[in-house]
């Protein structure tokens, strides 16, 4: 018998959210690097992105040459280009450096595969890196982080859209996480109030 899933997302109807996704015009592309253990995972937040953002690449892999082969290196040559990843050398988004970016590049995985994408590849490291100077409060109540401040990739992006573009309104974002929230909790499994785990996010 054939599994029942949302011709969009692909997620059981159980925890689609698409029907709670609504569009977030946003000027700024946002480009998301996604680790390929993120892929069809029912916790992760880039489907929101994915129904939500207006201007948004995911692009899946871990090496130069996956990227390579999914036009990143024109993307990042179509503007200037921002990392959004708390690097110690970083600048806070709402600095004046970030005024100059057009795009943006976000990293989607836990936070040691968010670390292994950089490591492969070192090209990213050239571009200015951002980062929140004061994490706003998670609401990405499906695994506790080991640290405050730790966002969500959909949170994260809607934060940093906040930042950007002042004049956007993101709460489609954080609405239809919060759908995603209270389904899975619903219905999935989880470590909910429980030790954290390898699948925090970066603490952007």
């Amino acid at each position: 018998m054939a599994r029942i899933v949302c011709p969009r997302c692909d997620m059981h109807p159980n925890i689609c959210v698409c029907a709670d996704c609504e569009p977030v015009p946003n000027r700024q592309r946002v480009i998301v690097l996604q680790h390929p253990t993120e892929v069809g995972h029912a916790k992760g937040t880039v489907r929101v992105l994915r129904q939500c953002l207006e201007q948004l690449e995911v692009l899946v892999g871990d090496t130069r040459e996956s990227f390579a082969r999914q036009g990143l290196e024109q993307m990042l040559s179509a503007g200037r280009t921002g990392l959004l990843f708390p690097a110690p050398d970083s600048q806070p988004v709402d600095s004046s450096a970030a005024s100059n970016i057009d795009q943006w590049l976000v990293l989607d995985g836990t936070w040691r595969k968010a670390a292994k994408l950089l490591h492969l590849n070192p090209q990213l490291r050239q571009l200015p890196g951002f980062r929140f100077a004061d994490p706003p409060e998670s609401r990405y109540r499906i695994r506790k982080a080991p640290r405050a401040g730790q966002l969500s990739t959909a949170e994260a992006v809607g934060h940093l859209l906040q930042a950007a573009e002042p004049e956007l309104d993101t709460g489609p974002i954080f609405r239809a996480q919060e759908a995603l929230v209270n389904k899975l909790l619903a219905f999935v499994p989880v470590e909910h109030g429980g030790q954290a785990d390898e699948n925090s996010r970066p603490q952007y």
